[in-house]
């Protein structure tokens, strides 16, 4: 009698146990099933997204088309916005797009052309010129020159540096005939002074990995101290900017206690890298590398 209870209970706890696995199995589907669905209305959106994106595209384009026929025709625009929606409440964001990708690329094109912006000044008896340096597309510092015209052409007031040698360059040029002889030299010199300028101020943003020993006005010439991580080796790093007319080193010496260590395969990389990679960007993959703390 006691068997044959304890069968019967045994035998239900084993219909229960798998009446539980057959429920937990059952939901694995629907489960399934709302992951799909999340995944479609993932790419419908995206893809009305993308949809916006192109007719947006287009119709920048097409406005862009006409903003350009009006700078040399007025009037002839009016066939080309006929399928803008003039009082839509885009239609003055997109005009704005419009009118911005247009600056754009006529600033772009001022600086493939040089890049020089020429103002007349006394009654046109001179000129005042404006050079503009940028790195990495970001515009930095503007430089003025004011330069007589008549009776010859010389240079009267300036900004530049002093340690830019505007003296040799207006010498070497032939600024009696074509101004671009000296401003081209000129905004070389200052570019590569902005560039070499940045770089140090981004380098001594590396707190903890690097700390800069010296420097010049110039910022020709850069001394840097870094450490090995596994045997805790300082290094003194030495760049020359020999060529001023670049803002990358001419020349880059290690010294470490490890006297090995500059003359190892890997520390002979670094050298080369240096020398075709701007400082702070060379430094960063170097920590990166694990090469320095």
């Amino acid at each position: 009698m006691q068997a044959a209870t304890t069968k019967g209970v045994l035998s239900h706890l084993s219909r229960l146990e798998v009446e539980r696995r057959s429920r937990e199995s059952q939901p694995r589907q629907p489960s399934g099933v709302k992951e799909l669905k999340a995944k479609v209305e993932a790419l419908l959106t995206q893809r009305d997204r993308l949809r916006a994106e192109l007719e947006t595209h287009q119709n920048i384009k097409q406005l862009r088309v006409s903003m350009d026929k009006q700078c040399t025709k007025e009037g002839e625009d009016e066939e080309k916005q006929e399928g803008m929606d003039e009082d839509s409440e885009n239609s003055n964001l997109l005009r704005l797009m419009a009118r911005h990708t247009q600056l754009t690329d006529l600033l772009h094109s001022h600086h493939v052309i040089g890049g020089y912006n020429v103002v007349k000044i006394r009654q046109g008896k001179g000129v005042c010129v404006s050079v503009a340096t940028f790195y990495e597309g970001v515009y930095l510092d503007v430089y003025n020159l004011e330069i007589d015209m008549k009776p010859t052409v010389r240079i009267s007031r300036h900004n530049v540096p002093p340690f830019i040698p505007l003296n040799n360059l207006a010498e070497q040029s032939n600024m009696q005939t074509d101004l671009r002889t000296l401003l081209d030299p000129l905004s070389q010199h200052l570019n590569a002074f902005a560039g070499r300028q940045q770089q140090l101020k981004f380098v001594k943003e590396l707190q903890g990995s690097v700390e800069v020993m010296e420097s010049n006005m110039l910022c020709s010439l850069l001394v840097l101290k870094f450490t090995v991580p596994r045997e805790k080796t300082a290094v003194l790093c030495s760049l020359d900017y020999t060529d001023c007319t670049r803002s990358l080193p001419t020349r880059v010496h290690f010294e470490s206690d490890d006297e090995a260590l500059p003359e190892s395969p890997v520390w002979k990389k670094h050298r080369s890298f240096l020398m075709e990679t701007p400082v702070h960007k060379a430094l960063i993959t170097m920590r990166r590398m694990g090469n320095i703390v």
